[in-house]
């Protein structure tokens, strides 16, 4: 006696919807991953006068350095809203550049957190990014770091342009910071990422007044963590002689 065709036809079914299944998670997962790499536009160094110049008075050859630090927020309060996935410390101009990154589910926590009435649109700008150095006025005595009278802060902003790109999960910045110098009293480095609702002016000198605690901090570099070096691609190398 044959099979009944009933249940011939239901396994079939059962079977193409299983692979349609895995086949159609598979493609998701392969393309959150492709997605969640740098934008080629921002993998590339922000040329401006003072790199140029560095650049030319090294003869092309940079000392840049980066290091191995956490590049994602994980206090409870920001826990993967915001992200460096890039920095790069480049000694002979004083600057850095980072890539700055954050989610989308990152505007509905904003929104949440700082109890806005909708969810801001993905095509604005609502965070302010900015590298403060700490120095260590007893550099030979780490004991004595938790107490904020051996550290100095001091904050640097952005420097000129910045180039934004926004991909189907995240927007991206690249920022450049120029006049941050690195030396052995340094302690750390660090990126605050700032609400720009939160920020105010000072009407007597006109400069930005941040609040104590930033939205989101990552450290960028720190005394204790090695320098790693970073080669300029040939990208860079295009994009800072201008061809």
């Amino acid at each position: 006696m044959s099979r009944p065709r009933a249940p011939r036809v239901a396994g079939k079914l059962f079977r193409t919807i299983l692979l349609a299944l895995v086949f159609g998670v598979s493609i998701l997962a392969v393309w959150r991953v492709c997605s969640a790499g740098d934008p080629k536009q921002v993998r590339v160094m922000s040329p401006n006068p003072a790199l140029s110049e560095a650049y030319v008075a090294a003869g092309g050859q940079l000392n840049c350095y980066r290091q191995e630090q956490a590049t994602i927020t994980r206090a409870p309060n920001n826990y993967g809203y915001f992200s460096v996935t890039r920095c790069v410390f480049i000694p002979e101009a004083n600057q850095v550049q980072l890539v700055f990154r954050y989610n989308n589910s990152t505007l509905r926590h904003l929104a949440e957190d700082k109890n806005l009435q909708s969810v801001p649109s993905k095509s604005g700008i609502y965070f302010d990014v900015s590298i403060v150095l700490s120095t260590d006025a007893t550099p030979n005595d780490k004991t004595d770091n938790l107490d904020p009278s051996t550290l100095s802060l001091t904050r640097r902003r952005a420097s000129g342009d910045h180039v934004r790109v926004e991909t189907a999960l995240y927007t991206y910045f690249r920022y450049t910071f120029d006049g941050v110098t690195v030396d052995d009293l340094t302690d750390g480095v660090f990126a605050d990422v700032y609400f720009l609702g939160d920020l105010s002016t000072d009407e007597a000198t006109g400069e930005v007044v941040y609040p104590v605690d930033p939205y989101g901090v990552l450290c960028l570099w720190d005394s204790e963590s090695e320098n790693l070096p970073y080669k300029l691609t040939k990208a860079d190398r295009k994009a800072i002689e201008g061809k």
